[in-house]
């Protein structure tokens, strides 16, 4: 499930979708992490390419991806020093195995850690 961070899309009324109930939210683990976001089929623009990105990923209480950030993710802290710490977690990311943005069989998006023999 794909949902935006931004708290503001989630209390737009006129979200495309309904509001998200955040209900536990606050007790979820996330972080950042690689995400290869394959070009999409059947989209000869030239600004469809592969590419990677970095954004937030949360996790349920076993550690199964339950939803990320629509946005790629940028370093933010309200003095120098948080700067510093976000970019040293989101620094944590290149440690981990990249996940792809993928379509499960019902076509939803779901994000599939890549094999170390996938070469992208």
């Amino acid at each position: 499930m794909l949902i935006t961070t931004n708290l503001a899309y989630v209390i737009n009324f006129e979200a495309p979708e309904p509001a998200l109930n955040l209900e536990g939210v606050e007790n979820m683990t996330w972080n950042y992490r690689v995400i290869y976001l394959p070009k999409e089929e059947n989209d000869d623009s030239f600004f469809n390419q592969d590419s990677f990105v970095i954004r937030e990923v949360f996790y349920d209480d076993e550690g199964n991806i339950e939803f990320w950030s629509s946005e790629d993710a940028s370093p933010m802290g309200e003095t120098f020093e948080e700067i510093c710490d976000d970019f040293d977690n989101m620094a944590l990311a290149f440690e981990k195995p990249i996940l792809m943005l993928s379509k499960d069989a019902d076509g939803e998006e779901e994000l599939v850690e890549l094999d170390d023999e996938e070469e992208v």
